[in-house]
Order: C-alpha cells, then sequence, then structure tokens
C-alpha cells in the first residue's frame, strides 16, 4: 500500500485529489497540507512513500517545501500543477531542481470528458515515481565544482558535429546544467529528448532559455539543424535528424511506450551523421535510448551514459552500460569536459549529414 501525501492550497483541488487517489486500492492518502509549513511538518511525522506538491501556496512555498523536505526527511516528490504562464516557469524547474522528481498535470475537473483518464496517468505515475529510492539532498552554496579528470579518445573519434541528449526522471536540472556551462562559441548542434508530461514542454524550453549560453528552441518540422543551436523535441512527437540536415517530426508509433523517444533520436543521429556524432543518455526511468545509443557506438559516434553516482534514477543509464552501448560513463562534469572536448569551432554554413 502506497502511503500518499498531498498539498495543495486550493480545498476544492485537494477534495478532489483525495477523491480521486483513495479511489485505487493501491493508494492510501494520509494526509492533507495546505502550505509548506505544514508539508514539511506532516512529512516529518507522517513519513509518507510519496508526496505531491503544489507550487504557489500563502507562506512557504513548494519550492521551499521541497528543499526543506529533501535536506532532512527525503521522500518522492512529484509536483502537480495547472497549466502556467511561461513567466512562471522558473519556480516550477526550481523546484525540480530542489530535488522533486517530475511535473504532472493536475486531473480534469470531475464529471469532465478527459477525467477519468487523467486520474488514470496520474495514479500510474504515482506509483512509478514512489518506488525511486531518493536521496538527501544538500544545497552548498559558492562551492566550485571539482575539476574533471583527462578523458582519453578513442583513436577513430571525429569532431563532433551533432549532440544528442535524452533524459527522463530527474533529466531537467541536469540539462540546464549542461547548457550553461557549454560556451556560446559551441560548434555542435544539440537535439534534446526530455520525457515530460504533456503541456510542460513550452514551459521547460522557457526556462532553459533564461541559463544556457546557447539559443534554446522548440522543435518544428523542417527546421535547418544549425550549430549552436538547441532544439527541444516538442510533445506527443518523435524528433529526428534528417538526412537533408532538417529536424523530422514525426506521430510514428511510441518505441518503449514513449513519443518522443531517445531510441528514435539516437538512431537518426547515428543515420545521418555517424562519427560526428555523440549521444549522451542521462537519468531516467526505464530503457528508452539503451538501444540507439547502442546503434549510435555502432556508427562510429562517442556515446556516454550518466553515472550511477549522479543520477536520480539509474534506469537508462544502467541499461545502455549492460548492453554494452555506452564508450563512457562520466559524471555531469565531465559530460561537459568530453563535449566541450569533441567538438569543433563553429563555421557559419549549415551542418552536412553524412
Amino acid at each position: 500500500m502506497i502511503r500518499l501525501l498531498i498539498v495543495e492550497d486550493s480545498k476544492t483541488v485537494q477534495q478532489a485529489l483525495v477523491a480521486a487517489f483513495s479511489a485505487d486500492p493501491g493508494i492510501r492518502v494520509i494526509g492533507t497540507a495546505a502550505n509548506g509549513e505544514a508539508a514539511v511538518n506532516a512529512a516529518r511525522d507522517l513519513k509518507p512513500d510519496i508526496i505531491t506538491m503544489d507550487i504557489n501556496m500563502p507562506g512557504m512555498d513548494g519550492f521551499e517545501a521541497t528543499r526543506a523536505i529533501m535536506s532532512s526527511w527525503p521522500v518522492p516528490i512529484v509536483i502537480l500543477t495547472g497549466k502556467m504562464d511561461p513567466k512562471d516557469s522558473g519556480t516550477l524547474f526550481r523546484v525540480m531542481e530542489a530535488g522533486a522528481l517530475m511535473v504532472l498535470a493536475k486531473p480534469e475537473p470531475p464529471g469532465s470528458a478527459g477525467y477519468l483518464e487523467s486520474v488514470a496517468s496520474l495514479v500510474r505515475y504515482i506509483k512509478l515515481m514512489s518506488e525511486i529510492k531518493v536521496v538527501r539532498r544538500s544545497f552548498p552554496i559558492g562551492l566550485e565544482p571539482a575539476r574533471p579528470k583527462a578523458i582519453a579518445l578513442p583513436l577513430s573519434a571525429s569532431r563532433v558535429k551533432v549532440v544528442a541528449i535524452g533524459a527522463s526522471t530527474g533529466g531537467p536540472p541536469l540539462l540546464q546544467q549542461i547548457l550553461a556551462s557549454l560556451a556560446p562559441q559551441f560548434g555542435a548542434a544539440v537535439l534534446v529528448v526530455q520525457h515530460m508530461a504533456d503541456g510542460f514542454t513550452e514551459n521547460f524550453v522557457h526556462w532553459l532559455q533564461q541559463s544556457s549560453r546557447l539559443p534554446v528552441q522548440l522543435a518544428a518540422h523542417g527546421m535547418k539543424i544549425m550549430q549552436g543551436q538547441v532544439y527541444v523535441a516538442p510533445d506527443g512527437c518523435h524528433m529526428e535528424a534528417g538526412p537533408d540536415h532538417k529536424i523530422v517530426l514525426t506521430s510514428a508509433p511510441a518505441e518503449n511506450g514513449l513519443r518522443p523517444s531517445v531510441s528514435t533520436l539516437f538512431r537518426s543521429v547515428a543515420a545521418s551523421y555517424g562519427r560526428q556524432a555523440a549521444g549522451v543518455l542521462l537519468t531516467g526511468m526505464g530503457s528508452d535510448g539503451a538501444t540507439g545509443l547502442k546503434n549510435l557506438r555502432e556508427r562510429g559516434g562517442i556515446t556516454i551514459a550518466q553515472n550511477r553516482e549522479s543520477s536520480v534514477v539509474f534506469g537508462m543509464p544502467a541499461e545502455a552500460i549492460r548492453i554494452n552501448a555506452a564508450l563512457y560513463v562520466l559524471s555531469p562534469e565531465e559530460i561537459i569536459h568530453l563535449l566541450a572536448t569533441v567538438v569543433t569551432t563553429p563555421k557559419t554554413e549549415p551542418l552536412p549529414a553524412r
């Protein structure tokens, strides 16, 4: 039985969430909280298996509550929110930086056409997230990260023109760290698939734009793949690197139960760029991306999996390592260092495909 704490300042929404979750025999709602202070106290006293967290609350908001809980009584936290204005996306993803696992949409109103489906989806995610083993978080101030060690490149390595990155649970803060650390002169295109609930990818892009030193945009079908640009796959579409150095978006069947799929992206990059590509598989549940990364390695590309120690969920990288898809297993700092090493200096023309 999953023991759930619901944090929500609206009494109406709170009651609707209690009813929705209580209808599932595998979940027991052990408490509710209407503000951050009450959430922190309830997390300490009730010791739930998982918490759903509201963001905008009176007094201590969801960000501060998540920080306090994850630094003292760590427990899986999932953000539940409605549609947000892009200008509020900073707050949304700061909560993920503080340790929340995922952002999900609140259910449709009871009695509406989409209510049952939205509740079923939410319950499924809550059950999955409740199984994740989280660790205590610390929030040091002003500490410089350790200097990464030199990484030997294979003798056959080519200069990289396209970097494909895939991530799922725990990925947004890592993607922010990577894009904020790459130099403005970074000479490769960056293609990103981040598994995220529908409706939040646009806010995710807006949040990345605030810290990235490279331009970040939501990918559109037919866009030219240009060096020094970051393209994020939109909701509900596979993103591929076409042979004519253009973005291809498709509604092909889901792969590994997902669309967009990381493996789909990696395979297309392998086919179009081969040895001139790098693939990076970050934290996430499941196995999406592993077979695609192996395909890229077989085509001569540089393939990287995030290491266990820095992963929120070691599922996707672990599967890549298991099938020998990863040439390197690295920390985020080492990934940044390696990408800066293998990427060419910028040119003005579009990237040629192999």
